[in-house]
């Protein structure tokens, strides 16, 4: 009750604006702070974190073109999450040496800030900035199609592409596979879609990226603007860019190679024309039908990862069948068999290491 009560509204700008500009027409920012105090706190917190103004920026470009042609990048795979471990650490590096749990943490942390007076400023710093930041993300006005999904920066990226495209621009990105089969990401896919020209996915075999050997991300071809139609080409497996090329140039002909070569065992990175996915509504469909809940539409449908396009054949006759595993309700029985864990806890096996005697 007593958050307003010390509460002044801030004084108004007189009607005398001239006074607020110099003789060669620069704005008198001590003027218009001694007016506006907020001002003041934005302007220093601009300076802190040097936010970017694309329309501010490039209003020429806008103004004249609508915006850009083609924008590339491979945005941060980065959740937007509190770790105060990491800034606790820069003072204290056991923090971040041991795996403390929370009541630990706390009490460390409590004691560590009475030795460094300090640390309590700025781990209030960081504390805001991140809170402010997961705030403005996870707005509905600012990213309306991310509703429901787990903040990530690379998803921010594509909703600002599409404002910043012209009507005819494209954007491609490198990114994780999260938004293809995530339950709650259907509303973020029904706007990609439409947009979307080309997915390539790739696993990290090779090591491309300093991340696990079996992480998967994609190379993404966008539009700008949403079409009436889905229609994009999707090649999946993929461990080298070139595969990309091959698979175009092939004619066709020949048996697909499996995910591994068979003569070599070594990941497979020829081409075939067939690996190639031409993706329409039809197939979305029936994606949805297969893959997710009943009543899913098609454009908000998971992209299942398909080696060739004669497994959409196979796919297609699985949705003909009438009768489902899901009819079944009660009439059949799915054991796990043995769990290695379960199994040690109720006592039916344990472990044991030791040396054979012979």
């Amino acid at each position: 009750g007593d958050l307003f009560s010390n509460f002044e509204p801030e004084q108004t700008i007189g009607t005398n604006e001239e006074s607020l500009f110099s003789g060669a027409g620069r704005l008198k920012t001590d003027v218009l702070f001694s007016h506006l105090p907020r001002l003041k706190i934005v302007d220093s917190l601009r300076k802190q974190h040097r936010f970017f103004h694309w329309y501010l920026e490039f209003c020429d470009l806008f103004a004249e073109r609508g915006g850009f042609d083609l924008m590339l990048g491979n945005p941060p795979w980065l959740k937007v999450e509190w770790q105060e471990a990491g800034v606790l650490g820069d003072f204290e590096p056991e923090f971040v040496l041991r795996k403390l749990s929370a009541s630990k943490l706390a009490d460390l942390r409590d004691d560590t800030f009475k030795k460094i007076p300090a640390l309590e400023k700025a781990w209030l710093n960081e504390y805001e900035g991140c809170e402010a930041t997961q705030n403005f993300l996870n707005a509905l006005q600012n990213y309306p199609v991310l509703k429901g999904t787990q903040t990530n920066l690379y998803k921010c990226f594509l909703p600002q592409a599409w404002r910043l495209g012209a009507s005819k621009g494209l954007a491609g990105f490198l990114h994780p596979e999260g938004i293809y089969d995530d339950p709650k990401g259907g509303q973020l896919r029904a706007a990609i879609y439409p947009r979307l020209r080309a997915h390539f996915q790739f696993q990290n075999q090779h090591m491309l990226f300093p991340i696990g050997h079996r992480v998967k991300y994609s190379i993404n071809i966008y539009s700008s603007s949403a079409r009436n139609t889905v229609s994009f080409v999707n090649i999946a497996n993929l461990f080298s860019v070139k595969t990309i090329e091959l698979c175009f140039q092939h004619d066709g002909t020949g048996e697909v190679g499996g995910i591994k070569d068979d003569e070599s065992s070594d990941w497979n990175e020829t081409g075939h024309q067939s690996r190639i996915l031409h993706i329409d509504h039809k197939k979305l469909d029936l994606f949805a039908n297969l893959y997710d809940d009943e009543g899913t539409p098609a454009l908000e449908a998971r992209l299942p990862t398909l080696h060739s396009e004669q497994l959409v054949s196979v796919l297609e006759n699985f949705a003909m069948q009438s009768k489902r595993l899901s009819d079944l309700q009660g009439e059949y029985l799915s054991l796990e068999m043995w769990h290695e864990t379960n199994q040690q806890s109720d006592g039916t096996i344990k472990r044991q290491t030791q040396f054979p005697k012979d």
